[in-house]
């Protein structure tokens, strides 16, 4: 009977140890891969959700263009001559997905003016919202516009305009239900009279508000 000889022997058990040593590793790394669960995205919010919002706050006369001036003429930009004043503002949405939202807002604003007059604004918006959200949901931040018709009443004076309100917010979402949060909203205000373009002006204002919006 033929017998291996020791050194052989040994030679053979070297080489095995060897191999099975270099393939510990790509088996480790395979498992892990395999083990490691893959990351997945989390929807806070599916088609037909709603919203409702309710907020109020200081709002902030800026100045009016005029049109038909250049930029770097000192009479293009005037004062709008009102006082700081109030607003409040119920808003209607439902999400699309995750992230966009679409809704309607009812807006109304006063500020007085240097005769102790009021001066008053109802804008009507359809507005459209881009979501953002951190830390799982506990805190998102909303980019808006609306756009709509906005009703203007001082005296005996009335007009009915277009609006334009662009702006963004940050939601401390309470629970799944509430959430709380703050808004910053620009007024643009076209005040546009065909046939009469030197009386046009465009209107710039803004609001600084607190929201607490409803989820169901």
């Amino acid at each position: 009977m033929n017998k291996k000889h020791p050194f052989v022997s040994s030679l053979y058990f070297l080489f095995m140890l060897i191999f099975i040593f270099f393939s510990m590793p790509g088996y480790a790394e395979e498992t892990a891969e395999e083990e490691k669960p893959a990351k997945t995205r989390i929807e806070y919010h599916t088609l037909g959700d709603q919203v409702f919002g309710i907020s109020a706050g200081l709002f902030i006369p800026l100045y009016f263009n005029n049109p038909n001036l250049s930029w770097s003429d000192s009479d293009a930009f005037t004062s709008t001559n009102l006082s700081l004043g109030g607003t409040g503002a119920l808003y209607y949405g439902a999400f699309l997905n995750n992230n966009i939202q679409l809704g309607m807002e009812i807006g109304a604003m006063f500020a007085g003016s240097p005769n102790s007059h009021n001066f008053y604004m109802i804008p009507i918006t359809f507005r459209g919202t881009y979501e953002l959200q951190f830390k799982s949901n506990l805190f998102t931040v909303p980019l808006y516009i609306g756009a709509g018709i906005n009703m203007t009443s001082y005296l005996e004076s009335f007009n009915v305009e277009m609006i334009l309100k662009p702006g963004a917010g940050f939601y401390w979402n309470f629970n799944s239900n509430w959430a709380f949060g703050t808004n910053v909203t620009y007024w643009w205000v076209p005040q546009i009279y065909p046939g009469e373009r030197e009386f046009n002006r465009l209107g710039n204002f803004m609001d600084v508000s607190l929201s607490a919006v409803y989820h169901f």
